[in-house]
Parts: structure tokens; C-alpha cells; sequence
């Protein structure tokens, strides 16, 4: 199964844990492919390194050549408008690219689109109850 995540899921799964670590155990296990494109990369990297400034953690060495090799690069097709918010735009745009059905995100911008065509928009809870073997306990 192939999926795309949303910038703060992969935040969340890094730096906080929780169910967003989960899915990213997934993903790194190759139990799910997380698939990104360029300005993607480039988000999560952005981000990953204000992160990095505000908690002190110089695990940037260690982050970036875990997620080279774990995610899929595909090239970007289209640069329609979905979002109210026109940054998250990208992770749509992206799944259609690569003809993914799953986009994993906890941006509410993303979540009241819940499907655009045939991808479905889900927030982690969602995904892995459905799809992932997840359990609450």
C-alpha cells in the first residue's frame, strides 16, 4: 500500500511519538510506502530542522538519510487548487500524481476534504484503525 503523509504526521511520528510513530514503524518496516515529491522533501526537512532549533536535537544526520531511504520520490503532475489552505494543496496533487488513494494528515485544512476523486483523506487514527492492525488499549 502506498500512502502520502502529511507534514505534521511525520512531525508528530519523529518528535512526539504516539500513533503517528506507529505509522511511521510502518512505513520504515515497508509494511506501507510513503511516496513525496520534491517540494515535499523540502517541507518535512523545513520543518524538521525549526524543530531541531527549538528542542536543541542535532538528529538531522540521523533523520534525513532514514527518510531518503524509505521514501518513494515521484515527480508531480499536477498543480491543481483543492485547500482552503493553498500549502497543503501539495499532498493532494501528489497522491493523484502517483495515483495513491490515501493521504494520512492531521491538517483540518486537508480532513474536511475527506475525498477528492478516488483518494480518501484520513487522519492517522482513521488510517491505521482501518488499515494499519491498530488497536487502542
Amino acid at each position: 500500500m502506498h500512502i502520502v503523509v502529511d507534514t505534521n504526521i511525520l512531525i508528530s511520528g519523529i518528535f512526539f511519538g504516539g500513533k503517528p510513530r506507529v505509522l511511521l514503524q510502518k512505513c520504515f518496516s515497508d509494511e506501507i510506502q510513503m511516496v513525496c515529491t520534491e517540494d515535499i522533501f523540502i517541507e518535512y526537512m523545513e520543518t524538521i530542522d525549526k524543530l531541531i532549533e527549538k528542542t536543541g536535537k542535532s538528529i538531522k544526520s540521523e533523520i534525513e538519510p532514514i527518510l531518503i531511504g524509505n521514501l518513494e520520490f515521484i515527480e508531480n503532475v499536477y498543480f491543481d487548487s483543492y485547500s482552503r489552505d493553498p500549502d497543503d494543496d501539495k499532498f493532494i496533487n501528489c497522491a493523484r500524481s502517483g495515483e495513491i488513494e490515501y493521504i494520512v494528515s492531521g491538517d483540518k485544512d486537508l480532513l474536511i476534504l475527506e475525498e477528492i476523486g478516488n483518494i480518501k483523506i484520513m487522519s492517522v487514527s482513521q488510517f491505521l484503525n482501518s488499515f494499519g492492525g491498530y488497536e487502542e488499549g
